[in-house]
């Protein structure tokens, strides 16, 4: 990584694994990184629009999507991100109704 952190999130998808946002002890983050095993190589990737930490994330069940969803930059945020991975873009959806932070998500596809 290019710094260490904390109160980052990792996802694991079929190109590598991706490190999101964080704190790196002096402030958070928006930094998104992913990993290579193969190559053993990181590569910068789009920025999230909103730096935080302690946040949940989930992953879509065709792997082209990363929500980002929460968290906490000095205050809790109830910020709702897509990072589109196929064209390394980010989009805010709905705001959550209410702020949350240092919580879960899961995605359950039926």
């Amino acid at each position: 990584m290019s710094e260490g952190k904390r109160a980052l999130y990792a996802i694991a998808l079929p190109d590598g694994i991706y490190i999101l946002g964080g704190y790196n002890g002096k402030e958070y983050l928006n930094t998104v990184e992913r990993f290579d095993p193969v190559t053993k190589k990181w590569t910068t990737l789009k920025p999230m629009n909103t730096s935080r930490g302690t946040f949940a994330a989930v992953v879509s069940p065709n792997f082209n999507y990363i929500y980002v969803i929460g968290g906490f930059n000095g205050q809790p945020l109830n910020h709702v991100e897509r990072f589109d991975v196929m064209n390394n873009t980010w989009d805010y959806l709905a705001s959550m109704k209410q702020k949350r932070f240092m919580h879960t998500a899961s995605l359950i596809n039926m």
